[in-house]
Order: C-alpha cells, then structure tokens, then sequence
C-alpha cells in the first residue's frame, strides 16, 4: 500500500465509498471491512497497536448502532416475530436495521483508516499538486493545518505545566488554559508565515518540486480493480 501513488489512492478509496453508499449490503460491509483491515494491518509501516487504538472508536460506535437498530427499529407486520426477550418482541427487520447500521460504519471507517495509516501526509499533498494540479496556495496551506494540530497540543501542556508551577488551578477547559494557549498558538503560525514570505514563497510564482511522487500502471490497476470488485459485490453477494 506503501508504493501506491497517494493521491490515486485516495482517488480509488473516494470512488469505492460512493458507490458502497449505494447500497445496504451486510454481507459486502463486512467483506470490505475485513479487505481494508487486513491491507492495513501488512502493511509493513503501520503500528499494530496504534491501529486497534484507532479501531476502538469505530466498533464502540458501531456497536452502539447496532442495539439502536436493534431496539428502536420499526417493525409493521406481527408475522415478523421471530423471539422475545422479555416483554420486547424481537422482529426480524430489527435484526436486519442493526446489522445494516454496524456494519456501514466498519465498511467505511475500514476504508478511512485505511488510507490514513498507509499514507504519508507530504507524499499525499505533493501528489495533489503533481498528478491533480492543486495550486500550491491551498496545497502547503493544507500541509501546514495538518501540521499545527500537535502544536496546538503541545501549547496546551505548556500552559498545563506552567499553571501547575504557580499553584493555579485550571480544569482541562478553563479559559484559564485556553486563551494562553491561542495567544501561543496564533504567534506560531505568524511565525510560519512571516518565514513562509522571506523564503520567497509566492502562490503565482513557478515552483520547483523537493520530489517526485511516483505513477505508474499499478496505480491504474488498483483504481479499477478496487472499484471493479465493490461493484461486483454489489451485484453478486
């Protein structure tokens, strides 16, 4: 998944959860969940346990949607009963609309993470800006919003700490904490920008590249056999 050029990548996986959006399929959500985890986890560069950490959310929330299709689920015809589990009776379309909303949610949270642990965030901007032509502008704009979120973090564990010395308490959303912590946060991302702007950078200007991404056949083939077997999925299971 590693040499797979990033942008096509992401290309084929946008392409494949539209049309998996089409239909309800149970038994091809939980196919293309097993497909997605198991590309990821052999992948040589993802951390196995930074990947069941990441899972965690999606199966609490799918589970959650199952026992809310589960219980909440509408159900007409008496005919349908099939158990009761003390005084609720259980009906078949239950089953059905709880299975349905789990497994939507494995299927393309699979396929998210697929692509979010397989995938070099530089690699996958100058791509954009290489195969898709993204002005440079929005591409090291994107870059450096991806790139700020643990500055932000850090900021905040800088003004934990510093309250902390002084013997001021401050819970986790205290303004307290908060303002400092934007006050921090917007003179980095001056700094960025006044270092952006004496290094010449220029959205109108031509630009040299610091690599190239790598395209070739194979990621034709992964756009349309990927796409190819969804919908043979949709069409035979």
């Amino acid at each position: 998944m590693n040499k797979l050029n990033p942008g096509y990548k992401f290309l084929t996986l946008l392409i494949a959860s539209l049309v998996l959006s089409i239909t309800y399929n149970i038994r091809l959500n939980i196919v293309v969940f097993i497909v997605s985890f198991a590309a990821t986890a052999l992948t040589r560069s993802v951390n196995k346990k930074k990947l069941f950490l990441v899972l965690l959310p999606f199966f609490l929330t799918s589970a959650g949607l199952f026992m809310s299709g589960f219980l909440f689920s509408s159900a007409d015809n008496i005919a349908n009963v099939t158990a009761a589990a003390g005084e609720r009776v259980v009906y078949v379309t239950s089953w059905d609309s709880a299975l349905k909303l789990s497994s939507r949610v494995l299927a393309f949270g699979g396929i998210g993470i697929l692509f979010a642990l397989t995938t070099n965030s530089m690699d996958f901007i100058m791509s954009l800006m290489q195969q898709f032509r993204l002005p440079p502008k929005f591409a090291y704009g994107l870059l450096a919003a991806y790139h700020f979120f643990p500055v932000v973090r850090d900021e905040y564990e800088i003004v934990r700490s510093a309250l902390a010395v002084r013997g001021i308490k401050a819970g986790p959303l205290s303004k307290k904490r908060f303002f400092p912590m934007l006050v921090h946060a917007f003179e980095r991302s001056e700094s960025i920008a006044m270092a952006m702007e004496s290094r010449g950078f220029d959205s109108d200007a031509e630009r040299g590249v610091a690599f190239s991404v790598p395209f070739g056949k194979i990621d034709f083939v992964f756009l349309f056999a990927v796409n190819a077997g969804v919908i043979a999925g949709i069409m035979l299971i």
